[in-house]
């Protein structure tokens, strides 16, 4: 590192502290392909010794890489960063590893690559855990169907009833369902009287939470893989060929990457698809069921998405009320959860006092009847404790539920996620904008006083001066 100008030496220093301090894995080679940085989580991550690794070429640490397969070496010819790209590789202590990465280069005022940096995160356990949920769903779908399958949906609420009804018009067709609610509204539990009303109750519904898959493993996850698409990369069914004449339910499919929700949009019209890294195309025969936890016309204009998928998957659509809406069904689930719950905490409660109910009914819920399912099962429990047998409003004043609130997000703090974030800057710039944005907010705070400023910042009252003359911010 020594060949390198004392500035930018100083500018890497503080880029290696940056991401010291929020322990992430990272190494930095510079433009002779040489690694100049590589810590001590990027150590334990490869098996390797930090000082086997430094001031070496980049290919000489990991053999197994080759210039058309290393993030780093493309950046440094390209200059075009790669953002949260997923991949496997052996590392130099034997084993295989799957990760994902962000790589971008630092360019001088020449606009020449002086460094490149790539931040890793060991996603290999996230892999073998999704790996193994397609294994149990194919096994799942595989095992012999139960002969009976029943569903109690409890309500007396009439627009409820008209809502089930059309549940079960719609099950008798092959369209697809788009189901919309609040959380807690029961979606996925639609969902399973649908597909239990439908011709496909036999065979199993295989789900996926698009939101609990990382979006680095849900393409793969859903299309399957093909032996080579990358490396490490197996010959894999995905849940699209195991839903295969049969329901598939996609769950939040509002938290899937727009770009995958294209390619999901072409199974949906057309019934084929490649697996990842495939050139064949399978073909399929699915009933989709898809549910989001808010307004389609929302999601399309966050653009979270896309209009035409939307369309697609929304010939028949379900909308489920809050249960303010339905709140003279708030009696029946009670009973009904205390039924549910009974057995399961070995406990004999028989009933509920009327003060209950009016307690329960005069109350914001919003997280829906699963929210109301928890208020009930933790009265049950104090009930029992205190050896009664009828649900009160004084076991409701016990449990002291607090009400939800969520805090709004400060306008500094609203990141596009980084799957998304495709930024125009270096991350000098970046960086340099950020601590812009800093100063402005803390002088306004002040009132433009430097003193306050120095101390709340923790930094010396000439170098915030400096930098208030750098970003021509006047106070």
């Amino acid at each position: 590192m020594e060949k390198h100008p004392a500035e930018i030496l100083s500018f890497l220093n503080q880029v290696m502290t940056v991401f010291d301090s929020i322990a992430s894995s990272y190494i930095i080679i510079d433009a002779s392909e040489t690694v100049v940085a590589y810590n001590e989580v990027s150590s334990k991550l490869d098996g390797i010794a930090v000082d086997q690794v430094l001031n070496r070429k980049l290919l000489d640490v990991f053999p197994t890489l080759t210039r058309n397969s290393s993030s780093m070496l493309k950046v440094l010819r390209s200059q075009v960063p790669i953002w949260n790209k997923a991949q496997s590789y052996q590392a130099p202590s034997g084993k295989m590893m799957t990760m994902t990465s962000s790589t971008f280069p630092i360019v001088d005022v020449c606009n020449t690559v002086i460094f490149v940096i790539e931040v890793v995160h060991d996603i290999s356990n996230l892999r073998e855990l999704t790996d193994h949920v397609i294994k149990l769903t194919e096994s799942l779908k595989e095992s012999q169907p139960p002969t009976k399958q029943s569903l109690q949906i409890v309500t007396e609420n009439k627009q409820f009833q008209r809502l089930l009804k059309n549940v079960r018009t719609f099950a008798q067709t092959q369209l697809p369902v788009l189901i919309a609610g609040e959380t807690g509204t029961g979606k996925e539990l639609v969902a399973r009287y649908l597909h239990l009303n439908s011709s496909h109750r036999n065979v199993a519904m295989v789900t996926v939470n698009c939101g609990a898959i990382p979006s680095t493993l849900i393409e793969s996850t859903l299309f399957g893989t093909v032996k080579g698409a990358f490396s490490g990369a197996e010959n894999k069914k995905g849940l699209l060929e195991l839903a295969d004449g049969g329901t598939l339910f996609l769950d939040e499919i509002n938290s899937m990457p727009i770009e995958v929700q294209s390619k999901l949009l072409r199974v949906v019209q057309e019934g084929a698809f490649r697996p990842l890294g495939g050139n064949n195309e399978k073909t399929v025969s699915i009933r989709y069921i898809a549910a989001m936890n808010e307004q389609p016309e929302v999601a399309i204009q966050k653009k979270e998405l896309r209009s035409d998928l939307f369309y697609r998957l929304g010939v028949c659509m379900v909308v489920l009320p809050p249960l303010q809406q339905r709140a003279d069904d708030i009696p029946h689930l009670v009973e009904h959860f205390i039924r549910k719950h009974n057995p399961l905490l070995n406990t004999t409660i028989t009933g509920y006092t009327p003060d209950f109910i009016r307690s329960l009914e005069s109350r914001p819920w919003p997280g829906n009847v699963r929210m109301l399912e928890n208020v009930v099962l933790r009265c049950m429990l104090m009930c029992s404790q205190l050896s009664e047998e009828v649900l009160s409003a004084l076991h409701l004043g016990l449990i002291q539920e607090q009400p939800l609130s969520i805090e709004p997000i400060p306008a500094h703090q609203e990141w596009l996620p980084a799957d998304s974030w495709e930024p125009e800057e270096s991350l000098a710039e970046h960086l340099a904008s950020y601590e812009k944005k800093l100063l402005v907010n803390a002088v306004a705070r002040c009132n433009g006083n430097h003193s306050q400023v120095a101390r709340q910042l923790k930094t010396p009252r000439t170098t915030l001066q400096s930098k208030l003359r750098k970003y021509g911010i006047s106070t």
